[in-house]
């Protein structure tokens, strides 16, 4: 049996976390956990909380056979917890499972996202990292038919895991159509996307909003996840988490050799 962890960044009493754990109850040999945060924790990139104490608190998960907690922290926080304190002397996790985020995280949006730091830390500590997000954020009490379309990723996922088939350094960032599931059009490896919209912020009362502008003239790789989850396509990128640029690595001595 495996030993699944689920966390989000969208907090632990949220729709689409539920909607992840309906569908992997439903899977054979699954002993699912949750650890997610008390509150929802969007954006948040990988913090870490270490100016306050940790404090998991056991948390009824709408009456299913799961056991789970609380956490007054983060994503990445979450993953900690139920890895050092937690689980204790415990079998560890054998996968994790981030999400399911409400709203796509598309390109450089792997860098922000807590559901993405979930997964990421899941690496970190040895356990392969799935982060999954769903493409309703215009339409976000709508989860249509995720679960139907997540449950057979969730398997394959499972599945491979076991073999010891995905890479130790690589975390998993999957997107999902706002679709009905006879409307998608397949998996697509992707790429990330980084530059699909620009930063803008708009003027309040009360200070400078955040947003985004997707500009309508930019000209997209066929293989970008951006483009292809607007097709219809689920998108899973593989992430490494070593993000050393080795092919600069040889330039380093000659740029900083001391003058002559």
């Amino acid at each position: 049996m495996q030993r699944v962890l689920v966390t989000n960044d969208d907090g632990i009493e949220a729709q689409g976390i539920r909607r992840l754990v309906e569908a992997l109850l439903a899977l054979e040999d699954t002993e699912v956990f949750v650890v997610a945060p008390a509150e929802e924790k969007s954006g948040v990139g990988h913090g870490v909380t270490y100016r306050e104490a940790l404090a998991p608190v056991p948390h009824s998960f709408y009456g299913l056979p799961v056991k789970a907690w609380a956490i007054n922290g983060n994503p990445a926080d979450c993953v900690k917890a139920a890895y050092h304190l937690l689980f204790m002397q415990e079998k560890k996790p054998d996968i994790v499972f981030s999400g399911i985020n409400v709203g796509a995280n598309l390109g450089r949006d792997v860098y922000y996202s807590g559901t993405c730091s979930g997964a990421r830390e899941a690496v970190l500590h040895g356990i392969p990292g799935i982060a999954l997000s769903y493409d309703n954020w215009e339409d976000q009490e709508n989860y249509g038919d995720v679960t139907r379309i997540v449950q057979p990723l969730l398997d394959r996922f499972l599945t491979r895991a076991k073999a010891g088939d995905l890479p130790a350094e690589v975390f998993w960032n999957v997107n999902l159509p706002h679709r009905q599931a006879d409307e998608i059009k397949g998996i697509a490896p992707a790429v990330l996307s980084l530059y699909h919209y620009r930063d803008l912020y708009n003027r309040e009362a009360e200070g400078y909003w955040l947003t985004r502008h997707y500009p309508q003239d930019f000209t997209h790789r066929e293989e970008d996840d951006y483009r292809l989850l607007k097709d219809g396509y689920i998108t899973i990128t593989p992430v490494h988490i070593d993000a050393t640029d080795r092919s600069v690595l040889p330039r380093i001595n000659d740029w900083f050799a001391p003058a002559t």
